[in-house]
């Protein structure tokens, strides 16, 4: 048989040869593009970013939507929409009360979309009717810009205006071997690759400066294999094209460097200014330090934001340049002396929404990094209500110390509105999800509620009396004692809430254990850690109030815990999804058990401890419990209506002595964001579910009232746990009263 034919064909040499011109011819078409790039950058490589942008939630309407007529215009408003006479053309509204006729722009996101067109819709005096449509929906509002032409101060500099140890700082701490590679560098890459894969010290990307630069300048913000060959490419063209003092003050001039307020700071010429005050040649070695630092997490590092981790970088950094010998040992040693020197300089136009910013970015941070989510056009959609938002934020100026407030949709967990503070561009701390602290007598909802699963009732009664407590492993005693030193001797459940009395809650805990408060506030919720001790029952375990407050939701929601989401969706410059979060609901109640709660917290609202509520303005249905610490460091006030959720915090950052309180300082500001917030929705009663009933009782023995009782109660319980017995400390019918007449 003839042996078959051998086909001819390249042999692997050919074929390296073919895949080496294939390779070139890449190079080549890189090359060209990226001279094409280079003839429009000035002499401080502005380069090209991909803004991200992040959105609030768009504003729903409905047949039947509650929201006052000023609420919706002040929408529009805010949107653009142009008020006319006329018929209105796209982005325009008529407004002739009660007549409204809005002329929708129309808008699509990935998570939803509005059909273009006139809406007519009327006011009836508490709803809006719409006309042939059961709903329309205006577009969400850009909340932030966190990068792009409008939104970003950044000033050029000349490679001579670079201090040299600022220079220093940043091969020291980013590419050691950049005055000696040739744009790539194998050591490093490798060295990364190990320290990755072996799980040794934080994630490494290996790139050098010239890496960066390329991809900063050239790329999109895809990570592909492609992509990472265009980046070597053209860092080897950079090289090539400029010498390393240029290539330096191309990065240097494009690196961002992180945040004020709504700004990104890009360039370390606007750096130094934001973070120092200073032009770039007053800067010090130490201060150059910190800017080098700053680069690798701009978020992470800023010492507005952690001043401890920023010194901590700044030292490696320092350490880092005199490993390399750019300083001596004793520059280096004057240098760690030297303090942290960063000066906040106030936001050239604040926001209302700056905290609640700050919070979505210190959330997507570890999830994306730095670098994709400033600058590669992401799209974030939150759950921000625009006046909300500004509601709560004038709301917290108030606070004449310090203030935070969280404001929930206690259906979903859906955070409406959060500010961290007075002024965002005096503190970049967020209080209401960084602060820790002890939530007083707010906890005591939680106790309570732990007591009515064990089958403990609103009617059962308490002693109210002083009483010590042994220490652990101590001689000495805790004396806890009520907050106005008053004592009511025996009261019922509902009463000792109302009044916030802690020796009748520290009596309450002796009866259901210290477990169960504990347990029970789990299960609302709260992550934070909980001491068991008696202590914790009266608060005195530290909560941030964004978790404090969603832990509230179950008693407003029907009984279903929920998990804050600030977040909905994050979406590429694509438009392909990312992350979408739908919002978590776990029954942690029985329906009648959350009502019962709720009740008892309206008694707190209706003759308690913030009973001044109606006097502030707010006469909706509400309930709510205040907090007050020790010596007045810390007051609260978490309550709700049937659809808006918020808590309010008061207090000093350095944890002095204030004599505030829940009532005094805290609820003003609650009262404040509520009389706004609430026009947006209906005014109702909270529903009242099956499984409950109504039982006449005499407060002072907690059973059944008869005629002779002096003082009668309606009061409310599970079906079941109803006290059956009447009382026995009064006698009723004609011989109790006459018996009560001749013994005065």
């Amino acid at each position: 048989m003839p042996r078959a034919r051998r086909r001819k064909g390249l042999g692997l040499p050919g074929l390296l040869l073919g895949v080496a011109a294939g390779l070139a011819l890449i190079a080549l078409g890189i090359a060209v593009y990226a001279e094409s790039k280079l003839s429009t950058l000035v002499v401080g490589g502005l380069g090209e970013s991909f803004s991200t942008r992040i959105y609030g939630a768009p504003f729903i309407l409905h047949d039947g939507t509650a929201a006052a007529p000023s609420r919706l215009l002040e929408r529009l408003d805010r949107l653009g929409y142009a008020q006319v006479q006329g018929e209105p053309q796209s982005g325009q509204y008529s407004w002739r009360s009660p007549a409204l006729r809005v002329s929708l722009r129309g808008f699509k996101t990935p998570l939803m979309k509005q059909e273009p067109g006139v809406f007519s819709l009327s006011w009836t005096g508490k709803e809006w009717r719409l006309d042939g449509a059961a709903s329309f929906a205006l577009e969400p509002e850009v909340a932030s810009e966190l990068s792009g032409a409008r939104k970003v101060r950044r000033e050029p500099a000349e490679a001579a205006e670079l201090p040299k140890a600022l220079k220093d700082a940043v091969v020291a701490a980013e590419d050691k071997r950049f005055y000696g590679h040739w744009g790539l560098d194998p050591r490093g890459a490798l060295r990364a690759l190990l320290n990755d894969v072996t799980g040794r010290g934080a994630l490494q990307g290996g790139s050098t400066i010239t890496q960066q630069l390329s991809k900063n300048l050239f790329l999109s913000p895809k990570r592909t294999l492609r992509r990472k060959f265009a980046e070597a490419v053209l860092a080897v063209y950079l090289e090539l094209r400029y010498g390393k003092e240029k290539i330096l003050a191309l990065y240097l001039n494009h690196i961002y460097f992180g945040q004020d307020g709504a700004f990104s700071v890009a360039g370390v010429k606007a750096a130094a200014r934001f973070y120092f005050g200073k032009p770039l040649n007053a800067l010090d070695a130490a201060q150059c330090a910190t800017l080098a630092g700053l680069i690798r997490s701009p978020h992470r590092y800023n010492p507005f934001r952690d001043p401890d981790e920023a010194l901590s970088r700044r030292n490696f950094v320092l350490n880092r340049m005199r490993e390399e010998g750019f300083i001596s040992e004793g520059e280096l040693k004057a240098s760690l002396l030297e303090p942290l020197g960063a000066r906040p300089t106030k936001a050239p136009s604040g926001r209302d929404n700056d905290y609640f910013v700050a919070e979505v970015v210190r959330q997507l941070s570890p999830r994306y990094g730095e670098d994709a989510l400033f600058r590669q056009g992401l799209s974030v959609y939150t759950t921000m209500d625009p006046l909300l938002q500004a509601a709560a934020a004038r709301a917290v100026k108030l606070a004449r110390p310090q203030g935070a407030l969280a404001a929930v949709e206690p259906s979903s967990g859906r955070v409406l509105a959060l500010c961290g503070g007075r002024d965002f561009g005096q503190s970049q701390f967020n209080r209401a999800t960084q602060g820790l602290r002890q939530p007083g007598s707010a906890f005591k909802p939680f106790v309570y509620g732990a007591a009515l699963e064990k089958g403990l009732t609103p009617a059962t009664i308490l002693n109210d009396e002083p009483r010590s407590y042994p220490r652990a492993a101590s001689a000495s005693t805790w004396d806890p004692r009520n907050y106005d030193g008053v004592y009511m001797g025996t009261v019922t459940l509902r009463t000792a809430l109302a009044h916030s009395l802690n020796a009748a809650t520290l009596d309450l805990a002796d009866k259901i254990g210290v477990g169960a408060p504990i347990a029970f506030a789990r299960r609302m919720g709260i992550k934070s850690p909980l001491e068991s001790s008696l202590a914790t029952v009266l608060g005195s375990s530290e909560v941030t109030l964004l978790e404090l407050v969603a832990a509230y939701a179950p008693f407003a929601n029907g009984g279903f815990r929920v998990s804050p989401v600030l977040v909905e969706g994050v979406f590429d410059a694509s438009g392909d999804v990312l992350e979408f979060s739908g919002f978590s609901r776990e029954e942690v109640l029985a329906p009648a058990q959350s009502y019962l709660i709720t009740s008892l917290l309206q008694t707190v609202v209706g003759e308690g401890t913030a009973k001044s509520l109606p006097l502030l303005g707010f006469k909706r249905p509400a309930a709510g419990k205040t907090g007050t610490t020790n010596d007045g460091r810390d007051a609260w006030f978490v309550g709700f209506t049937p659809r808006l959720l918020a808590g309010v915090w008061v207090g000093d950052d350095q944890h002095r002595p204030l004599k505030a309180t829940g009532a005094r300082n805290a609820l003003p500001l609650w009262a404040s964001f509520m009389r706004e917030a609430a026009a947006d929705f209906p005014e109702e009663d909270f529903a009242e579910p099956a499984g409950l009933i109504k039982v006449r009782i005499d407060p002072m023995s907690g059973l059944r009232a008869l005629a002779g009782c002096p003082q009668k109660r309606e009061e409310l319980f599970i079906a079941g746990t109803q006290p059956t017995q009447d009382c026995p400390l009064h006698e009723g019918g004609l011989k109790g009263w006459f018996k009560r007449w001749f013994s005065r």
